[in-house]
């Protein structure tokens, strides 16, 4: 089967900027977690916007991202911050087969915490791939670790057939207006976005595909990879979840014996 995917390649040089016009207001879902934690594995780490809210506080950090151009970014960001960027650990892989062995042994190395933000998920493919992907993280999450992944809610999902303003921000004396416009599969739960990015009178198109998944279906791949779902939020401020959500955010644990 065709995987649609995106060229995070591409996105790399106007990801923060996208970033900076519409905001998601995530750290706050992150920092419940990170308190408690020594070593986070982020599965996708991008140009580095999570790790950098956080970077102040020591906790040892692995940052996952196939894409040469993302890891590329978060290094440039990370390498003024001496002696910080010593607790950050950049690995270019596709996370559907990461392996990371503990120093001079067979064993893989755990994580009090793995987290995909970001949708990250839903970006490596379809639901087989999107298996793959959690595998990876679930078995490098310890014993009692936490696993966190984000999806958006495809019941908010509508076909646009003409581009709608999204955000408007100005930026270092720029006009920036960002635009898009979708299109659902639901045969292949496929979600195809296309943006323009405007800076003044210079566009750039953009285009992403996310596989989505409806929450029976979460529901269904944590019995199927024993992992049970301790907190399901529909927002980043914590919310419950409703039909109606906005996002689906799910905090995860191994079931007891894994």
């Amino acid at each position: 089967m065709v995987q649609y995917k995106t060229d995070y390649d591409k996105w790399a040089e106007y990801y923060d900027l996208i970033y900076e016009i519409m905001p998601p207001n995530d750290s706050k879902l992150y920092a419940k977690y990170i308190q408690e934690s020594n070593k986070v594995l982020e599965m996708g780490i991008g140009t580095g916007r999570i790790l950098l809210e956080f970077i102040n506080t020591q906790v040892q950090w692995t940052g996952i991202d196939k894409f040469e151009g993302m890891i590329e970014k978060c290094r440039e960001k990370i390498e003024p911050l001496q002696p910080l960027k010593e607790n950050v650990f950049l690995i270019k892989e596709d996370m559907t087969r990461l392996d990371i062995k503990e120093k001079d042994s067979i064993s893989n190395k755990k994580y009090d915490l793995v987290i995909y933000p970001s949708h990250s998920l839903m970006s490596v493919g379809d639901e087989e791939m999107q298996i793959k992907a959690l595998c990876s993280g679930l078995k490098h999450l310890a014993k009692d670790g936490v696993l966190i992944f984000d999806l958006h809610n495809p019941n908010n999902y509508l076909k646009s057939d003409n581009y709608g303003l999204l955000g408007t921000k100005k930026i270092n004396n720029d006009n920036y207006n960002l635009y898009s416009k979708s299109n659902i599969d639901i045969e292949k739960k496929l979600h195809s976005n296309f943006q323009i990015l405007e800076k003044n009178d210079n566009k750039i198109k953009l285009k992403s595909h996310e596989y989505f998944l409806y929450l029976e279906d979460v529901i269904r791949l944590s019995d199927e990879l024993n992992f049970e779902i301790i907190s399901l939020y529909g927002n980043y401020n914590l919310d419950s979840f409703n039909e109606f959500s906005e996002e689906m955010i799910f905090i995860c644990k191994k079931k007891h014996g894994q």
